[in-house]
């Protein structure tokens, strides 16, 4: 890699305007997604998927980065008719790469017909909850289709979940409410 055209990647990402630019955490999981390059981003899925030596390091990029690509990938492979294993590691690797978005694909992981798929589909909301990439609000209807799922796993999360949505709902004076780094 050599030098980085700022200004370029900046026109790229639509962050400048006449009277200044924009900034985040966001835009700068995008700009690097698109510096180290989305096919080499979606290839460190398969790599993961894969088992191969590194594949832990490359799980700890991903989960790093966070990158759309990345997010796809799980998606196209969780979707497909790979063998169990590799659909599992997909979804699960959704848990750590997943935005917001993983809310909806874990309600359609909840409905595979491989229960390790399942699990992982209800661990995906869990992680988003407790990383606050989403409010309890936003999973109110996932956990009611995770409580009156056939998966015992399943229902356990589910109540996990709630305990966890119930401490994240109190009033921000309580002495036992967590902070946002869990505190």
């Amino acid at each position: 890699m050599g030098t980085v055209d700022w200004h370029a990647l900046a026109h790229k990402l639509d962050t400048l305007y006449p009277d200044g630019e924009k900034g985040g955490s966001d835009l700068g999981r995008q700009a690097l997604e698109l510096i180290v390059g989305v096919d080499a981003l979606r290839s460190a899925v398969d790599y993961y998927i894969a088992g191969d030596p590194g594949s832990q390091l490359a799980h700890s990029v991903l989960a790093f980065l966070q990158p759309s690509s990345a997010m796809e990938r799980c998606l196209e492979i969780a979707r497909s008719d790979a063998d169990a294993d590799s659909r599992r590691l997909a979804v699960g690797l959704l848990q750590v790469v997943a935005d917001r978005r993983g809310i909806g694909w874990a309600a359609e992981f909840l409905r595979d017909e491989d229960e390790g798929v399942q699990a992982r589909g209800a661990a995906i909301v869990d992680q988003l909850l407790w990383t606050y990439r989403v409010e309890p609000e936003d999973c109110d209807r996932i956990l009611e289709a995770m409580e009156g799922h056939p998966s015992a796993g399943v229902r356990r999360a589910a109540a996990l979940l709630r305990d966890t949505m119930t401490s994240r709902r109190r009033p921000a004076g309580t002495a036992d409410a967590p902070g946002p780094a869990g505190t």
